[in-house]
């Protein structure tokens, strides 16, 4: 870093964490017209003096001189920005220069001391801008020990001395205005809001002046505007699994029209109300960790859903501090909606907050979540959740009718293939309208052992999909119609009806995809629409598996032509 020599405002090089650093003191201020700049203090000094900006370098440097500091560091004139090197290493450097600095300088150029008094109040500093700057944030946190000056360079108290006055404008807490080592025990949703009403002079300062605050290191890119407030979630959700990331609301001045969203806030404004945000420590609840993917970030959870259909409820695990019961929290949760590729963000105006011994969670398994929106997504959500979705957008839905099964003891356990187009929630597979869409359902039965009879398990599957079938009927061989093949798992783990296949085959989906293929060219064009497996679960017991496409005036009440019946029927002794 460049230090300024307070006798004769030569630059010089220091090694901060060098054997022998220089001690210096650092200014923080809000930057005004003409300003002084590394070029200027290189080559011309005499011009740099002349400038209006050359006011604070004197000030400050007297300052230093007077506590017996004979160097000092000014954000103006001591980075060399014409070199995107020294830019980038110097800002993502920052938090760590103001921390190790022996007094951090703060000068409010638009506070005047009045009436005699020796410190200002609240009301004094509330209008000062120093407090409404992204950059200065930082700058209040990283140093133990601030000194504060009027626009006449009159001293207003230090940091500690000002702190009730400080915490009420800024909401920053108490304990990390008493020492930044405090930061990490901050939820980062509570650090954002810190941020929400400050503001920058380029977008991408937005996220380059948090970098510190979140101890983040990234490249510089000025011109990418509002995705580097993206790219730095990113990077903070490569270094933590803390969720209350994801604890911000679209506010009410942006268009509330906007149903979705991607995982990510577009700016710290979102996080306003984050401020009273806290973890909510449940023991048996693994907060999950995760991984950003190109296709968004991936993690292990349950989700909770609505029974009204709303969506699913990503459980955040963390609540508002004061709001609720400890012994049973009201908890943070985001709304969810399925996509074909995994999940968005519903209502992004809003966040759930609700009892947590009311979440009804389904099972754990990897949730995809988009960080941002991309053009499929919006198409998606507009064909799977209009009001006429079955004229836009052809899904294979399920009716379970196992109620006599359950009666006479048989479990059914099942699992949906590919995972990522299934919906839970809705019980359907997103089929994007495709005639090339297959999909599998792994059908486990299983009856506990008795008195009279041991215990029994068997599996089959049914593989559904789309196609095109001949018809009679002008037009309609446009249409996708559903087809279904009940099929058999042999002991050997080979599959009835697919000779070479067996059950690694048909969870695999480029191996279903090639499954798919077959059986299509197998069907011609007539789609089989039922089927039945019958499965011998005693000396003389059976039980039939039977799967039928609906009516054709059923179909389109409830899915245009897609929805299927899977029930399994009876049970019957039979005569060899």
């Amino acid at each position: 870093m460049w230090l300024i020599n307070c006798e004769n405002y030569q630059l010089e090089e220091n090694d901060i964490d060098g054997p022998n650093p220089i001690p210096y003191f650092i200014l923080s201020h809000t930057w005004g017209e003409d300003e002084v700049t590394f070029t200027d203090m290189t080559t011309s000094l005499d011009t740099a003096v002349h400038k209006k900006g050359f006011v604070k370098i004197r000030g400050v440097c007297d300052v230093a001189l007077t506590y017996g500091c004979s160097h000092v560091w000014v954000d103006t004139c001591c980075i060399d920005k014409t070199s995107s090197a020294e830019l980038t290493e110097s800002i993502n450097s920052m938090f760590h220069w103001y921390s190790k600095a022996e007094v951090c300088i703060v000068y409010l150029d638009d506070l005047t001391l009045t009436d005699g008094r020796s410190m200002p109040t609240e009301a004094d500093l509330l209008p000062c801008r120093w407090f409404t700057r992204g950059w200065t944030l930082q700058e209040l946190i990283a140093p133990e020990i601030i000194s504060f000056y009027d626009r006449f360079w009159t001293f207003c108290g230090t940091k500690r001395d000002l702190l009730d006055a400080i915490h009420q404008i800024t909401r920053v807490d108490l304990h990390v205005l008493q020492s930044p080592a405090n930061l990490g025990q901050i939820p980062v949703g509570r650090k954002m809001s810190w941020a929400a009403n400050r503001r920058s002079t380029r977008i991408e300062d937005t996220a380059y002046c948090l970098l510190g605050i979140f101890g983040i290191h990234m490249p510089l890119i000025y011109g990418e505007r509002e995705k580097s407030f993206l790219r730095l979630q990113e990077h903070i959700a490569q270094t933590t699994n803390d969720m209350s990331l994801f604890a911000w609301k679209r506010p009410a001045t942006e268009d509330m029209q906007v149903e979705y969203s991607g995982l990510l806030a577009k700016s710290p404004s979102w996080f306003e109300e984050a401020i009273a945000v806290e973890h909510s420590f449940d023991p048996v609840i693994p907060t999950p960790s995760w991984i950003i993917t190109n296709a968004g970030l991936e993690l292990h959870t349950a989700l909770e859903w609505s029974q009204d259909l709303t969506g699913y409820r990503l459980y955040l695990h963390c609540k508002y501090e004061g709001v609720g019961d400890d012994d049973d929290p009201l908890v943070l949760s985001i709304w969810l909606r399925k996509t074909r590729s995994g999940f968005i963000r519903y209502k992004p105006s809003e966040l759930s907050l609700t009892s947590q011994s009311v979440l009804t969670f389904g099972e754990s398994a990897l949730v995809r979540v988009a960080t941002t929106l991309s053009p499929t997504d919006i198409m998606d959500t507009g064909s799977f959740y209009h009001p006429q979705s079955h004229l836009l957008n052809s899904s294979i839905s399920f009716k379970w009718d196992n109620l006599r099964a359950a009666q006479l003891g048989f479990r059914f356990n099942r699992s949906y293939y590919p995972e990522h187009f299934w919906d839970s929630q809705r019980h359907c597979f997103f089929t994007s309208s495709s005639t090339r869409f297959v999909g599998l359902i792994e059908i486990k039965i299983s009856r506990a052992a008795s008195d009279s009879s041991p215990a029994w398990d068997a599996t089959c599957f049914v593989v559904c999909g789309l196609m095109r079938a001949a018809s009679r009927a002008s037009g309609e061989a446009d249409t996708p119609r559903p087809w279904l093949m009940p099929l058999r798992q042999h002991k050997d783990d080979s599959i009835e009806g697919l000779d070479g296949f067996k059950r690694s085959d048909l969870i695999n989906p480029f191996m279903l995809s090639t499954i798919g293929f077959k059986l299509r060219s197998r069907f011609g064009g007539r789609p089989p629409s039922s089927g039945e497996c019958v499965l011998q679960y005693a000396d003389d017991g059976y039980l039939s598996f039977s799967v039928s496409v609906l009516s054709m005036h059923n179909q389109l009440a409830v899915g245009r032509t897609m929805s299927i019946i899977v029930t399994p029927v009876s049970i019957s002794a039979r005569t060899q």
